[in-house]
């Protein structure tokens, strides 16, 4: 079995410095391909950060968002770009999804979730915070490095019961983008993934929790505790991407990428938690069984910032 990841390389400030897609072999261990992007200079100042965030694949093409386009590769495993979706609206994208046709973005940065078309074109705009900021269309906001502080802070997109969903960070919830009248409350920590798997939703939290909701109804909320289930670390990192792991049921990938400390920080923390950081890595756990299976890691050189995880099928595994 090989796991897409997708992130960057952290530079000293803790800022993501050079995109990057890994496919990760498991029964080896071993990364088996690598494939390095940066954004073009007409897009990005000194200040941006430069990394994969969230993909999709629609047909034979992959889609990937930077901090202010889609990047489209047409070749598989993927290696150059065939073409870019960015448009002046976009800044700090998250995920993207297709969406009737075309691409539902997480557009964070602006707190607005957009339908874009295939061919580049913003055919809608739903805004998670209506009538509290003016968004302005004449301006470029792809070259502004940050919009912080955020209210919403949409993250990762997905469709239920035929309506598309994101999840909130700030707000540690989702909602229903059409209807924000509909929405689901985490309630233990801010969610970073979430997706319809195997008929139920499941969120990662930023700070370590699968939370589960089986047939998607906000009273039956299942949480399960990663620090529990991982004996051997007291902190485990930043808590992102999560996928179902094929042919096992109840069991999870899920992603955690190493916290931006410094070398001074990170003596502080092992005299404090009596282990050093954690470093980027995949874990698999057992809900069912309660316990975590095996863990991957990224690489304590490497020094990776990590977001989306998917199980690849057999036609894409090298």
């Amino acid at each position: 079995m090989q796991l897409l990841i997708t992130g960057a390389e952290q530079g000293e400030s803790g800022k993501g410095i050079l995109a990057i897609a890994l496919i990760l072999d498991l029964e080896s261990g071993q990364i088996v391909h690598r494939t390095e992007y940066m954004t073009p200079p007409s897009l990005r100042t000194p200040e941006h950060k430069v990394q994969f965030t969230g993909n999709c694949f629609i047909n034979d093409l992959w889609y990937v968002c930077t901090h202010n386009e889609i990047v489209v590769y047409d070749q598989w495993p993927p290696v150059e770009p065939v073409a870019r979706i960015t448009i002046p609206g976009f800044n700090d994208l998250h995920h993207c999804i297709e969406w009737e046709g075309m691409l539902a973005v997480s557009n964070t940065g602006l707190e607005t979730v957009d339908i874009v078309s295939l061919d580049g074109d913003l055919v809608e705009r739903h805004d998670l915070i209506p009538g509290e900021r003016t968004i302005d269309p004449a301006r470029d906001y792809r070259l502004i490095p940050d919009t912080k502080p955020h209210v919403r802070h949409g993250n990762h997109l997905f469709i239920f019961n035929g309506t598309l969903w994101t999840g909130q960070l700030r707000t540690m919830d989702a909602v229903c983008v059409t209807d924000q009248s509909r929405r689901l409350e985490l309630g233990v920590g801010m969610p970073h993934d979430g997706d319809w798997i195997n008929g139920k939703i499941m969120f990662t939290t930023t700070n370590g929790h699968l939370v589960e909701f089986p047939d998607g109804q906000q009273p039956e909320c299942r949480i399960h505790s990663l620090i529990e289930l991982t004996p051997e670390l007291d902190q485990l990192g930043w808590c992102r991407g999560v996928c179902a792991v094929p042919g096992a049921e109840d069991n999870y990938f899920v992603m955690f990428s190493a916290l931006r400390r410094s070398k001074w920080k990170d003596f502080g923390y092992f005299i404090k938690y009596g282990h050093s950081m954690p470093q980027s890595r995949v874990a698999q756990y057992d809900l069912s069984a309660g316990n975590l299976v095996r863990t991957w890691s990224l690489g304590e050189d490497k020094g990776y910032q990590v977001f989306q995880v998917n199980a690849l099928d057999e036609a894409r595994q090298l």
